[in-house]
C-alpha cells in the first residue's frame, strides 16, 4: 500500500454519491446507479472469539428482535432512541475486509489497481498526503490491491501500527465500491448482482441485499420497536 496524491482518481465517486434528499440512503454512501448493493453488519466488538462469531443475530435471538436488511443495533437492545453506543461505528474489522478481498478481486478487471480512502477526521489524520474531497468529506488516498488486502500486515506500509480498513475502497475500473460511512455500524458494497450474491450467501458475513434508496438511519428499522 502506498499513499498517492493523484486525487483526481476519486472525483468520479463524489458525483455518484450526490442526490437531492439522499441523506442516510445507501446510494449516498456507496454511490448511486450500481446494479446491486449489500449491507454488511459490523461484528460486535466483544474482544473475544473469531469475528464470525460476534453476530447481531445472536443478540436478536436473545432479545426477541428480528433480523432484517435495515436492522439497527440499538433497536436490538430495545432502546427507544439512539444511545450513541452502537456496534463498531465507522470501522470495518480488517479481518472482514480480508475475507471480502477475494470476492472483490473476482469482480473487477483491475484487482491489483485499487484505491483506499481514509477520512482525514479519523484514521486518515495519521497519514501524510494530499487530501481528496469526496462528497462532503476529505480523504487521504492510498494505492492497493485485493491480493494485498487479503493478507495481514499492509497497514504499516503507510504508517499505521496495525491494519486499518479504509472508509472507501474501489478498483480502477469502478466495478464496485466498498463504503464504511463514519456514522454507521455497517459497510455497503455496491457492484454487480453476482458480487452481491456472493457476499450475502457467504455464511461468514452477516449481510443483506439492499437497494440504493434503503434508509440506513435509526428510523430505517421499522420492524424492531421498543417494548418499554
Amino acid at each position: 500500500m502506498q499513499i498517492t496524491d493523484d486525487v483526481e482518481r476519486a472525483s468520479w465517486l463524489g458525483r455518484r454519491m450526490y442526490r437531492q434528499g439522499g441523506w442516510a440512503r445507501v446510494g449516498s454512501i456507496a454511490g448511486y446507479d450500481f446494479e446491486a448493493y449489500a449491507r454488511i453488519l459490523h461484528p460486535r466488538p466483544t474482544g473475544n472469539g473469531a469475528w464470525e462469531h460476534r453476530r447481531w443475530a445472536d443478540v436478536a435471538a436473545t432479545t426477541g428482535k428480528a433480523m432484517h436488511p435495515l436492522v439497527q443495533w440499538e433497536r436490538l437492545l430495545d432502546h427507544d432512541e439512539p444511545q450513541g453506543g452502537t456496534s463498531d461505528v465507522g470501522h470495518l474489522d480488517p479481518q472482514v475486509l480480508a475475507a471480502l478481498a477475494p470476492l472483490l478481486g473476482d469482480a473487477t478487471t483491475t484487482p491489483d489497481d485499487a484505491l483506499a480512502a481514509y477520512w482525514v477526521g479519523g484514521s486518515g489524520q495519521d497519514l501524510i498526503g494530499r487530501s481528496a474531497t469526496i462528497d462532503r468529506y476529505d480523504y487521504v488516498l492510498a494505492r492497493t490491491g485485493t491480493t494485498e488486502l487479503a493478507e495481514a500486515g499492509w497497514g504499516v506500509d503507510i504508517g499505521f501500527r496495525t491494519d486499518e480498513s479504509p472508509q472507501l475502497l474501489w478498483p480502477e475500473d469502478h466495478a464496485w465500491v466498498l463504503a464504511t460511512e463514519i456514522d454507521w455500524d455497517s459497510t455497503i458494497v455496491a457492484g454487480s448482482p453476482a458480487l452481491i450474491h456472493a457476499i450475502v450467501t457467504d455464511g461468514r458475513f452477516e449481510a443483506f441485499p439492499v437497494d440504493e434508496e434503503s434508509d440506513l438511519s435509526w428510523d430505517g428499522d421499522t420492524v424492531n420497536r421498543s417494548t418499554t
